[in-house]
């Protein structure tokens, strides 16, 4: 029966790949940083990489962007210190990312979930194990691997409400595909409650905590703030406000709070960073409105401005270390938002918009821990950044409290190596 399902799945996926075919062939087509891109979402990878993953066994460790990548970085550092660790992502950005942190280890776009290129990617890549990070479920990819014995693990995984309601509307055909993972972590007793109840046998299941908070931990201990302000010339005592991961749709009422911001609290530095460089519309918002900024990749222009873009990804953390106040973004937008977490490895207070089921358990642990503050409307969030900044004992407590709530939930990483180590 299950062959049956697999035969409909790759029909249907073929079909819609067909017709998004124009839409998706500029997303892979070749440019000057990853010419082979859409070769490799073919599991094409060129005879010098192909030989290299052929030579030794690999750990194959998937994730599907920035954040997915980032969370497990202290895993892979641990992880490449005995296995030879192939990265496969889906977004170009993710990939830049890793190849900066990682250059040692092979990068690939993840193959396309169909069964014959999948079939082909596990041979060439030549995993003894398969690690999916946070929740993404690849019929193709799970039955090749279990018909050739290659364990699959899905760790940290996450499953919001929203998510499980999807999933469980083609329960049917998802429980048939779960169960074929060797074992699963999850976030949270919840989300390990929903994926048994979407077809995962319940004694291949644990929780492990949210690695994310391991990773905010070890990024924390290596910045020096005092490095950063000097790199950006920001002195000593002036007040910083960091907007992180600032998705499109709040760019313009972001510009707007900055704006009073400036006028109720002169001399306040206030630093932006679009969750999507290639699709910010800041720069002619700010223009517009004839207020003067710099860009974290242009130093030396627009010096002095109060408003500092930073168009360059994977810094994020560096202006969380010196911030007064963070509010994290994609929360003020239906888009679920981004990590809460980081702005507490620094003792900064967080604020968070209503819209927040991707970080849902993490942010429900830095609220009840009180290192967070969660606000509904952009006139709140105004109003909570001023309250923050006019009370510099309050926002001290918050972020101490953020901090310890970080360290009190520590040691997903760990676990989640030692249920590696089981199968290696």
């Amino acid at each position: 029966m299950i062959n049956a399902y697999l035969f409909l799945y790759n029909l249907l996926l073929f079909t819609i790949l067909l017709l998004a075919f124009p839409l998706a062939w500029k997303k892979v087509r070749p440019d000057g940083k990853f010419p082979g891109d859409w070769k490799e979402r073919l599991a094409v990878y060129g005879k010098e990489r192909s030989l290299r993953m052929k030579e030794r066994r690999n750990v194959w460790i998937h994730t599907v962007s920035i954040g997915e990548f980032l969370s497990v970085v202290p895993l892979v550092s641990e992880l490449k210190k005995k296995e030879n660790v192939v990265v496969t992502l889906a977004t170009r950005t993710g990939r830049s990312v890793a190849e900066s942190r990682f250059p040692e280890i092979i990068h690939l776009f993840f193959p396309v979930d169909l069964y014959p290129v999948t079939l082909k990617a596990v041979r060439e890549i030549n995993p003894k194990l398969i690690v999916i990070v946070e929740t993404e479920i690849w019929p193709s990819l799970l039955k090749v691997a279990s018909d050739k014995k290659i364990p699959v693990l899905l760790i940290n995984g996450r499953l919001s409400p929203a998510s499980f309601a999807r999933y469980r509307r083609f329960r049917f055909f998802m429980r048939r595909f779960v169960k074929l993972f060797s074992a699963i972590t999850m976030r949270s007793t919840q989300e390990a409650g929903r994926i048994v109840r979407l077809g995962a046998s319940a004694g291949k299941v644990e929780v492990s905590g949210s690695m994310k908070f391991d990773l905010a931990l070890s990024m924390g201990a290596s910045i020096n703030p005092g490095e950063v302000k000097k790199e950006h010339n920001i002195p000593e005592g002036r007040k910083v406000v960091v907007f992180g991961s600032i998705h499109p749709a709040e760019e313009e009422p972001v510009v707007e709070i900055s704006r009073r911001l400036l006028a109720s609290h002169p001399g306040t530095v206030l630093i932006i960073v679009p969750r999507y460089l290639d699709r910010t519309q800041v720069y002619g918002i700010l223009e517009s409105r004839k207020m003067g900024y710099s860009r974290k990749s242009r130093p030396g222009k627009e010096a002095g401005a109060s408003i500092l873009i930073v168009d360059t990804y994977g810094e994020l953390n560096k202006f969380y270390s010196i911030c007064d106040v963070a509010f994290v973004g994609a929360s003020l937008c239906p888009f679920g938002g981004q990590n809460p977490i980081e702005p507490t490895a620094f003792g900064k207070p967080v604020l968070y918009g209503k819209y927040n089921w991707h970080f849902l358990e993490e942010w429900k642990v830095i609220k009840e821990g009180g290192g967070g503050i969660e606000v509904d409307s952009f006139e709140v969030l105004h109003g909570e950044i001023v309250r923050l900044l006019d009370n510099p004992s309050l926002a001290e407590e918050t972020g101490k409290k953020g901090h310890e709530t970080l360290l009190a939930n520590t040691g997903a990483t760990k676990r989640n190596l030692l249920l590696l180590s089981r199968f290696l």
